[in-house]
């Protein structure tokens, strides 16, 4: 490991030197001359057993001179370290991850700010991506014709972009001298070719979460199926902690005795191993399942919106529910809807009166539109593709395992749909053969980890989210604005379209929502 500390930008760094993998993980320090999450977290922890006041708690704690991450460990003692970790925000840029990995991190830490680098901003000529270790005994077949996979992938990325750029300029009659114009059409084209994007590619992210939780994320990784996590799980322990080599360049470890409650977590494996075992005995194996990229359901709609009548009621008198009877009534829920449309969009939220139960929305989609869609912490998830334990001969042995951009079915796009749909096949022919062969080298859970590596953007897979009305209208307003990705704008104006078929209390949102229309060249343009 390399070690780094940048007193004058407060970052410290720790940076791998594996063949394999370039991961670098650093810390952007609030004092570098004091443990500043650790005093705000001591700090807290005093307040809420104290009748003082907070500047008078400061006072004590900054002139009696002690440390107050020493401090803490007594209250550790008494009341137990996850309340008071909560407290304590420790700001984390992890650096040459593979996107899924990065996925996999917004994923399971719904409840934090952070960012990832944005695929539009890459260079891919100069692909990095995670390897095999050299001291791995593997075949050729294996190493060598993973890394073919890798740039067959982005060869086609390439492949693609020419013929896409003329189509569109054509189809969409783009003014290429017009900058706005010119930036739009090669975020389209982009946004059509991102589909052969491996998730195995590097990427980084920067995120702000607490002592507490990074504590949870590092235990969780420990125990991780994938070798990438398990080796970022000791990289985030070093730095968060501090050791030798850190400390004598000057590092100053903000909240380590918050940290060190992090052994690894092995239960969730150990509690699935178990369950999947059991369930096994009940699941037939079938013949290739036929699945279509976007279909979805959705259920508890109808009772989402009454429940959020009846709150409104409870505003009239607590004790008494005046609308019990009237709450199913249709017409007086689409009125509702209507107001609330009239109100709110994403920029002003309904609030508490409209937690009123999970919509559950259950369907396939890409792997492209997954990576916006997550992003929206509020949403309740579970996406197999993203979890330790799931089955990749399933992922794999579909007739068509992958999605395409929108514009593709246009009609006029039908010779290029025809090109993408046969390099498609062809690529996951190729990984087929080579996760039928790695299986036989490698162990379970590297042939997972690695083939899952190979995997592209356009990889459709399985969804469930759960959210409030709350949720869904923010998210849906946000998503089907003219700016962003086609494929997440159509899918969440299906949502709307499907939820107001569903129940009139979202017609008001469909009214006020403009329809997203793929062969729409104002809205190809438009990129507000």
């Amino acid at each position: 490991m390399k070690y780094a500390f940048h007193k004058d930008f407060h970052i410290a760094t720790i940076e791998s030197e594996a063949d394999w993998q370039q991961l670098r993980v650093n810390t952007l320090i609030q004092n570098t001359e004091a443990k500043q999450p650790s005093i705000n977290a001591f700090l807290g922890a005093r307040y809420s057993r104290s009748a003082d006041a907070i500047v008078d708690i400061a006072r004590e704690i900054y002139e009696s001179g002690k440390d107050a991450s020493k401090r803490l460990e007594a209250i550790f003692f008494n009341y137990g370290h996850k309340s008071v970790g909560d407290m304590a925000d420790l700001f984390l840029c992890l650096e040459n991850i593979p996107i899924i990995s990065a996925q996999r991190f917004f994923y399971l830490n719904p409840v934090l700010a952070g960012q990832e680098r944005s695929t539009r901003y890459q260079d891919f000529s100069k692909p990095k991506f995670i390897n095999f270790p050299k001291g791995l005994k593997v075949s050729d077949k294996i190493r060598k014709g993973y890394e073919k996979i890798i740039f067959q992938a982005l060869k086609n990325y390439e492949d693609l972009r020419e013929p896409v750029t003329k189509k569109y300029i054509e189809h969409f009659k783009v003014d290429i001298t017009d900058a706005n114009a010119n930036g739009a059409l090669k975020a389209r084209v982009f946004d059509t070719i991102r589909y052969f994007v491996p998730i195995g590619l590097h990427t980084s992210l920067g995120a702000v979460m607490s002592a507490r939780t990074w504590a949870e994320r590092i235990a969780y990784y420990r125990a991780s199926r994938f070798s990438i996590e398990r080796e970022l799980g000791e990289m985030i322990f070093q730095l968060l902690i501090g050791n030798k080599e850190l400390n004598e360049l000057g590092y100053l470890p903000e909240a380590d005795t918050l940290i060190r409650h992090s052994d690894a977590d092995l239960t969730r494996n150990q509690s699935s191993e178990e369950i999947l075992k059991f369930l096994k005995k009940y699941s037939k194996n079938g013949s290739k399942s036929k699945t279509k990229n976007n279909e979805f359901d959705i259920n508890n709609s109808i009772k989402a919106s009454t429940e959020l009548i009846k709150n409104y009621s409870l505003l009239i008198n607590p004790y008494r529910n005046i609308l019990e009877l009237e709450a199913n009534n249709e017409s007086l829920k689409e009125t509702v809807g209507k107001i609330i449309s009239k109100y709110h969009d994403h920029h002003h939220q309904i609030g508490n009166v409209a937690q009123a139960g999970s919509i559950l929305i259950e369907g396939i989609t890409d792997y492209g539109v997954l990576k916006d869609l997550i992003r929206h912490r509020s949403f309740e998830k579970f996406v197999p593709i993203l979890e330790e334990n799931v089955n990749m001969d399933a992922e794999l042995n579909r007739e068509t395992p992958y999605g395409m951009c929108n514009y593709l079915e246009i009609g006029e796009m039908k010779t290029i749909k025809n090109i993408y749909i046969k390099k498609m096949d062809e690529y996951y022919d190729s990984i087929r053969e080579w996760y039928k062969l790695a299986k036989q080298e490698l162990n379970k859970d590297m042939s997972t980890e690695y083939v899952r590596y190979l995997l592209t953007h356009g990889h459709s897979t399985k969804y469930k989210f759960y959210a409030s009305i709350d949720d869904l209208a923010y998210t849906i307003a946000l998503r089907t604005r003219n700016g962003g990705h086609i494929a997440y704008r159509k899918l969440t104006y299906d949502w709307l379209v499907e939820l107001a078929r569903t129940d009139k209390f979202w017609t008001g949102l469909l009214n006020k929502i403009p329809k997203v229309e793929v062969d729409s060249r104002e809205q190809f343009i438009d990129r507000s």
